[in-house]
């Protein structure tokens, strides 16, 4: 017997300093897994939910949910947006991820005396090691799928999956034939591994729909306001036209600002406003210098690893702490001049934490992602500073343990 407990709850991510509440929905759904959850943020002013983002929980993941403006940009929409705790990796069916996902849903429909939302077209979203699911959740679930959203993460098909172990086969008979589907890697985290296999699956499949954005100035933990908005174009263009049949096409990233001519270095985009879009992105980074950013903790200047997956780490150093971020070099160890004149930022990525001034945060063991049969690696934030016309964006993650 399946046990639903509807709990209905207003939070207030960035406290009085920087934005406005956001009221979620959220389910306990039990089948052997006490303490899991899945949340819902209906569109608010929105009759009735159009399409649901539907997210594994890894980490940028939250910062969706956290972003005052993506939140509108997805009210403007009617799309709903699904926060899933300890989701499949792979989306292999075996291990009843299909069944569980259908639960959800049927559980969002009842709860929220939404019904369509049980049948309500799904856009996939997944960072890193939850960047492969999104696109065999839609070659299992073709006619359901919107689009499909794979963040500095994964091709499909690909057999470099960012959860580490091998992928799934489609059999003869699956495929995501014209489904608008979003690659985005960001520029400090390039393998060009990751890159061919997507542009090999548009040549094998001249009827998929792959687009791709690299994420210029950008790394593998952030999600900056411009690529939020550049998904939430993507997710409008999908709802408006959701099976297209024509689009525009455009060269790959190239780090010398050139573009191919090679209709196998090409890929597809949903109109030319996508193809202009992506083209201004890249051209933000094309030919520009580097700047490098390190923090202070409470006055305490980190040290950075470079050999490790998160580059600077420390206690978490109590309950009230600053994170001041700092212009280095590029050993991120000493103070450097040579930077943009911009001032930097600190954002949270994940983790059971409120910001409550600039550089002031808060320990927040309740917030939504809680799960107590995870073991948290800590609180993980992001240092930011844009650039100008001399230097490019930068980027660095931390995590207090």
């Amino acid at each position: 017997m399946r046990l639903l407990t509807i709990i209905l709850l207003s939070f207030t991510w960035l406290s009085a300093y920087a934005g406005d509440n956001n009221s979620y929905v959220l389910f306990d759904y039990i089948r052997g897994e006490d303490g899991n959850k899945a949340c819902l943020r209906l569109p608010r002013g929105a009759a009735e939910v159009k399409a649901v983002l539907y997210c594994h929980q890894n980490m940028t993941e939250e910062v969706l949910f956290r972003s005052e403006e993506f939140c509108h940009k997805m009210d403007s929409l009617g799309v709903a947006m699904a926060f899933v705790q300890n989701g499949s990796q792979n989306w292999d069916i075996t291990k009843g991820c299909q069944e569980r996902f259908d639960s959800i849903m049927t559980d969002f429909a009842i709860g929220t005396e939404h019904p369509e939302i049980a049948t309500a077209p799904v856009i996939p979203f997944g960072h890193s090691a939850q960047a492969t699911f999104p696109w065999n959740f839609a070659a299992w679930n073709n006619d359901r799928t919107l689009c499909i959203i794979s963040y500095h993460g994964d091709a499909p098909r690909t057999n470099l999956c960012g959860y580490g172990r091998e992928n799934l086969e489609w059999g003869r008979t699956r495929n995501i034939d014209r489904i608008p589907g979003l690659m985005i890697e960001g520029e400090y985290e390039w393998w060009e591994a990751r890159v061919r296999p997507a542009l090999a699956f548009r040549m094998m499949y001249p009827d998929s729909r792959i687009s791709f954005l690299c994420d210029a100035g950008k790394g593998h933990f952030d999600l900056s306001p411009e690529t939020q908005d550049y998904i939430a174009r993507f997710i409008a263009k999908a709802l408006a036209d959701p099976r297209p049949e024509g689009g525009a096409y455009l060269s790959r990233w190239l780090e010398d600002g050139t573009e191919s001519a090679d209709p196998h270095d090409m890929f597809w985009y949903q109109d030319d406003e996508m193809v202009e879009l992506t083209r201004a992105r890249y051209r933000q980074s094309y030919g520009k210098k580097m700047q490098y950013l390190s923090a202070k903790i409470n006055g305490e200047m980190l040290v950075y690893n470079p050999d490790s997956h998160i580059k600077l780490n420390a206690p978490r150093p109590g309950d009230e702490f600053t994170v001041e971020p700092v212009f280095t070099d590029s050993t991120r160890c000493e103070i450097s001049q040579d930077h943009a004149a911009v001032r930097p930022r600190v954002v949270i990525l994940s983790g059971p934490v409120i910001q409550t001034g600039e550089y002031t945060f808060r320990y927040n063991p309740d917030y939504f992602g809680k799960d107590p049969r995870r073991l948290w690696s800590g609180i993980t934030l992001c240092l930011e500073a844009d650039g100008d016309d001399t230097y490019k964006s930068a980027v660095q993650e931390l995590n207090l343990r």
